[in-house]
C-alpha cells in the first residue's frame, strides 16, 4: 500500500539538519576494550566513556599515526569552513581537537595544525570562503564542520585548488558534488537507515511519521516513502516548522494519527525533540519511537532529567546512537574522554561536536600520512578520497566515488536504545548487525 502523506508550512529552509546527523557515528568495527564503567583500565584518571586519558591519548596516537608530545615549528594550515552562528558547539569542539593534536599528538608531522576558519552563515558565503581558501598557496586541504548554505559554491570554487573533507553531507548537492567527500551518510542515510531499522526490527503496519519542513527534513523523508512501501508500511507524513513548539507538534502528531500507529517516527532537531517529547507526555501517549542521535542531545538530556530522570525518554529508539550505549567502540571512547579532557565536553553529545572533532582529527591523520612538507592538492586529494577505514567514530567499509551519491564513502547506521536506565547497542558492528544502507547509497554496485 503506497504511504499517505500530509503536509505542513515550510519555513526556514535547510536551517536546522537534524535528520541528517542520525548516521553521524555507527559504530567502529573493532571490539571495545574489556574496561568497566567506571573501572580504570590502565593507569591515569577515567572518564564516563570508560577510557582512561592516557589509553585515550594512545589510541589517538595510533588513528593519526602521530608522534607523543608538542608540536613545534612553523604551523601547517587548512581550512575550515562551519555554519558558526548556528552551531556554536562546532567550534568549541574544533577547538579542542586542534588543542590535542598540537599537545599530544605532536601536530602534524611535528608541526602545529592551525585552522584557517571561514563562517558560512548565508549563501553567499560559500562562494566567498571556497575563493578564499582556494587562493591562498598555503592551503591544500579544506575540512568542513556543518555547512548549511552555499555548499556548491563552496565546494565548486575548491576544484583543482584544495582537496575537500566534509564532515557529513547535509544539503543535497553534497551527496554528488565530484569536488568533496564524506565518511558519514548524512541525511539519506539517516531516512534510509531508518527506515530499513524500522522495517527489518519494529516490523510496523502502520507508521506515524513528524518530520522539519526543511530541505534535510524532506530530503531524508523522500527516501525513508518508497523503502517503507517496498515493506509494506502504511506511513503517515506530516511536517511541521524548524521552530514548531510542543503545541505545534502535539497538533502534528494527532494528524498523523500517533495513538493508533504501532511507530512514531521524529525526524527533527534537538529543540523540536523537546517539544516532541513534552507533546507526547500532554497527550499521554506512549508509542514505540523511533528517532535520530540528535534527540539523544545534551539539551535534551538535562530536559529529561529535569522532568523524571534518566538521559533520555525510556524506551526510544535512536538511529546512529554509537556515542549512547552503555558498551562504546574504542573510537567513541577515545573522543568522549579527549573532548571532556580539553574543555568541551559539555557539548560532547551536541549535534556539531562529534562530527568537528573527528574531522579535524582525520585531517590530522591524513595530512600525517602524505607528509606535511611534501603535501599538494594532488597528494591530499588522493589521500582524502583513497581513505577506507576504519574510521573514528564511523563502521564499516569506507569506499569513496561509487555512483549515484559519489561524495558518501560510508553505508552503515547503528541504533540503540535507553530503556530501563541504561543504553543499549540494538543495531552495531559491535554486535555484528549493523544497518547496513549499501543497497540504498549503491544501487546496481
Amino acid at each position: 500500500m503506497p504511504p499517505r502523506r500530509r503536509v505542513g508550512t515550510a519555513t526556514l529552509p535547510a536551517l536546522l539538519v537534524a535528520l541528517a546527523l542520525l548516521a553521524f557515528a555507527c559504530a567502529e568495527e573493532e571490539a571495545p576494550q574489556d574496561r568497566g564503567r567506571n573501572g580504570d583500565g590502565n593507569g591515569g584518571s577515567e572518564d564516563a566513556s570508560g577510557m582512561s586519558e592516557a589509553e585515550a591519548t594512545e589510541w589517538m596516537l595510533e588513528y593519526t599515526g602521530g608522534t607523543a608530545g608538542e608540536a613545534e615549528g612553523e604551523p601547517y594550515r587548512i581550512g575550515f569552513a562551519h555554519s558558526t552562528g548556528f552551531f556554536p558547539e562546532g567550534d568549541a569542539a574544533a577547538d579542542a581537537a586542534v588543542e590535542f593534536v598540537n599537545s599530544e599528538l605532536g601536530g602534524v608531522g611535528g608541526r602545529p595544525l592551525e585552522l584557517v576558519r571561514c563562517d558560512v552563515d548565508s549563501p553567499q558565503d560559500g562562494a566567498s570562503c571556497g575563493a578564499r581558501f582556494a587562493n591562498d598557496e598555503s592551503i591544500d586541504l579544506v575540512v568542513t564542520g556543518l555547512v548549511l548554505q552555499g555548499n556548491a559554491d563552496l565546494y565548486g570554487a575548491l576544484a583543482g585548488k584544495a582537496a575537500a573533507l566534509m564532515s557529513t553531507p547535509l544539503d543535497a548537492s553534497d551527496y554528488v558534488t565530484p569536488h568533496a567527500v564524506s565518511y558519514t551518510t548524512g541525511a539519506l542515510g539517516a531516512g534510509m537507515g531508518g527506515a530499513v531499522f524500522v522495517n527489518e526490527d519494529l516490523q510496523p503496519e502502520t507508521s506515524a511519521l513528524v518530520v522539519t519542513d526543511d530541505v534535510a527534513g524532506r530530503g531524508g523523508a523522500s527516501v525513508l516513502a518508497p523503502i517503507a512501501e517496498e515493506a509494506g508500511v502504511e506511513v503517515t507524513q506530516v511536517f511541521v516548522p524548524p521552530t514548531a513548539t510542543a503545541p505545534e507538534i502535539a497538533a502534528a502528531l494527532q494528524a498523523a494519527g500517533a495513538d493508533t500507529a504501532d511507530v512514531v517516527t521524529l525526524g527533527l532537531f534537538e529543540q523540536g525533540c523537546i517539544a516532541a517529547y513534552d507533546a507526547l507526555r500532554s497527550l499521554d501517549l506512549h508509542p514505540t519511537v523511533a528517532t535520530t542521535g540528535v534527540c539523544a542531545g545534551d539539551a535534551m538530556r538535562d530536559h529529561v532529567e529535569e522532568v523524571e530522570g534518566g538521559d533520555a525518554p525510556d524506551g526510544w529508539y535512536f538511529v546512529g546512537g554509537s556515542l549512547l550505549a552503555d558498551e562504546l567502540p574504542e573510537g567513541a571512547q577515545a573522543y568522549l574522554t579527549t573532548i571532556e579532557r580539553h574543555g568541551a565536553g559539555d557539548v560532547a553529545h551536541s549535534v556539531a561536536a562529534p562530527l568537528v572533532f573527528d574531522v579535524v582529527v582525520t585531517a590530522a591523520k591524513l595530512v600525517n600520512q602524505v607528509g606535511p612538507d611534501e603535501a599538494d592538492f594532488e597528494s591530499l586529494d588522493e589521500a582524502v578520497r583513497g581513505f577506507t577505514g576504519p574510521a573514528m567514530l564511523q563502521s564499516g567499509p569506507i569506499e569513496c566515488g561509487v555512483p549515484p551519491y559519489v561524495a558518501v564513502c560510508a553505508s552503515e547506521v547503528s541504533v540503540a536504545r535507553y530503556v530501563d536506565g541504561r543504553w543499549e547497542n540494538v543495531r552495531s558492528a559491535l554486535n555484528g548487525n549493523p544497518v547496513d544502507i549499501s543497497r540504498y547509497l549503491r544501487p546496481g554496485s
